[in-house]
């Protein structure tokens, strides 16, 4: 699986650097907004608000499902309220970055019950991990400072 980040500077604000990942070429988030627009538009709107409100006040646990893939990877669950059926993978380090990954319609208890679900996180998870070995290696492959990554995979 290749990767990189993209910095989404509409999304992002003073307290929070939200990024797509781009994985194999493709952006998930995109896609996720693309697939489901159309059948859950108010509740994508209402996601991608949310995700406007985190660039401005921090990425805060209050606004995700945490604990969605393995301990302490960062990967958590973006969705509007536990009413609404949409689930956006992400990660987030600390408050201060946030990487969107793609998601789907929760109709299962567990994502690991729902194909699209599974994949979609399990690729967050493998992106997570492979930001935190690079982070350990201090590789130049990736840098985090302040509230931003720099480096080869931030494109």
């Amino acid at each position: 699986m290749d990767f990189y980040l993209r910095r989404m500077p509409e999304l992002s604000g003073k307290h929070c650097t939200v990024y797509s990942a781009i994985i194999d070429n493709v952006s998930p988030f995109e896609q996720f907004v693309d697939d489901y627009f159309v059948s859950y538009g108010e509740e994508v709107e209402d996601i991608l608000s949310k995700i406007q409100v985190i660039g401005r006040v921090g990425a805060i646990e209050p606004y995700f499902k945490m604990y969605e893939g393995k301990y302490g990877d960062g990967v958590c669950a973006l969705y509007d309220d536990d009413e609404q059926r949409l689930r956006l993978y992400c990660i987030r380090f600390d408050e201060e970055i946030l990487i969107l990954g793609g998601g789907g319609s929760k109709v299962v208890r567990k994502w690991q019950d729902d194909p699209d679900l599974k994949k979609n996180a399990e690729k967050m998870i493998e992106v997570s991990k492979r930001i935190t070995d690079f982070l350990r290696k201090k590789s130049s492959e990736i840098h985090w400072s302040e509230n931003e990554f720099s480096g080869d995979l931030v494109k």
